[in-house]
């Protein structure tokens, strides 16, 4: 069951490589090479792979100045998504599909706990937690104040051959989320952050779970304060879609702690 379909059919193409952060050049099958958008703020470290089957869609957009974007990668781990929106379009979907609905055999069967989320019937995205700080989905219920946070991040970077982390760059931003998700959970409220692994495609799940960590070695203090927002409650789950060039479906909801 896909929950997030791409609107195009995507074209196929290879990866030539990544210049001022959001610029890619690919090179399509008549060996045009061709510059499209990348919509990933992060290094993409681990996956910048010359001459890598690549797929870019089509905005449709005639006022873009550049009409595609880099979707996908096909690296030695399967299917990779580098467009970082999609893991929230994804999360979106499956929320709208759980929050508040009788539960399904497909969700069930995917592990989806249903049971951290059943007192929760509306879900609000881009969600205002103070002035300063947004996160991506906030639930609630019309039976009390409380509420629930989450904050999506989404994974792209392989380590080694059964090591996939986050981040991939040392990232303030993100510090600033897990902050504010303990702040959240201090308060009364509920707070969650889901890792979304967008690539491993063809790894078997448990190796994808057991394989994921945060990248200490890369932003200590994100890694420091992840195991801190444990201690205290809030919640972190892994969610691993199965990702193909037509969208993608849910493979497995794992919670971490």
């Amino acid at each position: 069951m896909h929950l997030l379909n791409y609107s195009f059919p995507l074209v196929k193409c290879r990866f030539i490589n990544r210049y001022k952060r959001f610029f890619v050049d690919v090179m399509l099958a008549d060996n045009e090479v061709k510059t499209v958008h990348c919509a990933n703020s992060g290094s993409m470290k681990s996956c910048l792979v010359e001459n890598a089957p690549a797929y870019i869609l089509d905005s449709q957009n005639p006022k873009r100045k550049l009409s595609h974007s880099l979707e996908l990668l096909y690296l030695e781990d399967g299917y990779a998504c580098l467009n970082t929106a999609r893991a929230n379009q994804f999360v979106e979907e499956l929320l709208n599909r759980t929050v508040g609905k009788s539960k399904e055999q497909y969700f069930i069967s995917s592990n989806f706990p249903y049971e951290c989320f059943e007192k929760w019937q509306k879900v609000k995205r881009e969600a205002v937690f103070t002035k300063e700080t947004r996160f991506d989905f906030c639930l609630s219920s019309e039976k009390s104040d409380q509420k629930c946070w989450i904050e999506v991040k989404s994974v792209s970077m392989k380590l080694s051959d059964n090591t996939w982390l986050f981040p991939d760059a040392v990232t303030t931003r993100g510090q600033k989320h897990l902050t504010e998700l303990m702040n959240a959970k201090q308060a009364g409220d509920e707070a969650w952050l889901f890792f979304v692994l967008m690539r491993g495609s063809e790894v078997d799940e448990n190796i994808l779970l057991n394989g994921f960590r945060a990248a200490h070695e890369i932003d200590a203090k994100y890694a420091s304060l992840l195991e801190e927002a444990k201690n205290i409650g809030v919640k972190i789950a892994l969610i691993i879609p199965k990702i193909s060039v037509e969208g993608f479906s849910l493979r497995k909801f794992y919670c971490l702690n």
